[in-house]
């Protein structure tokens, strides 16, 4: 559940003068503004468990320590690489060094169950290659969908989808 500040609709309302409106336009182009993103508010105790094991995923692939047990025996990745990889595939990726992060963030603007055996995740993360990899030392935000499915009843991570939205130079 998102929590949003909500608008009286009932508000009194000018018309735009066109001084105002070429200001206000000069204004939003000069000024970059940062859109203030609602509050993310978890009461379900099943969405909870999976942002606890999102958390932990998230340091063990800084640290260089992700576990096959941290993944479905079916996850598969719609990497920002533009490329499809299944579990192994990726596992076997970050064991040689060729996925590595300095620094991962995410801000999670959607979280919810779909049933009692999967979790929906989305949001934005800002990811800094480790050094050697390309765009290493940059941060490079995505959007992503991350999909944990219960398995052996134990939360893993099922599905990813992430794509490139910004690279800082």
């Amino acid at each position: 559940m998102l929590n949003c500040d909500e608008r009286d609709g009932a508000a009194a309302r000018s018309a735009p003068n066109a001084a105002g409106f070429g200001f206000a336009l000069l204004l939003a182009m000069a000024v970059p503004v940062m859109a203030q993103q609602p509050t993310l508010v978890v009461t379900d105790p099943i969405v909870q468990q999976v942002l606890e094991v999102n958390r932990r995923e998230v340091e063990a692939l800084v640290s260089g320590r992700l576990l096959a047990t941290q993944v479905s025996s079916t996850f598969v990745a719609n990497t920002p690489g533009n490329g499809i990889v299944p579990g192994a595939e990726l596992l076997a990726m970050f064991a040689a060094g060729s996925v590595a992060y300095a620094s991962l963030e995410q801000q999670i603007e959607y979280a919810a169950s779909h049933g009692k055996e999967i979790v929906v995740l989305m949001g934005i993360e800002v990811a800094v290659p480790a050094p050697g990899l390309a765009n290493a030392g940059k941060r490079v935000h995505r959007r992503f969908t991350d999909v944990y499915r219960l398995e052996d009843g134990v939360w893993k991570h099922d599905l990813r989808h992430a794509d490139v939205v910004k690279v800082e130079e």
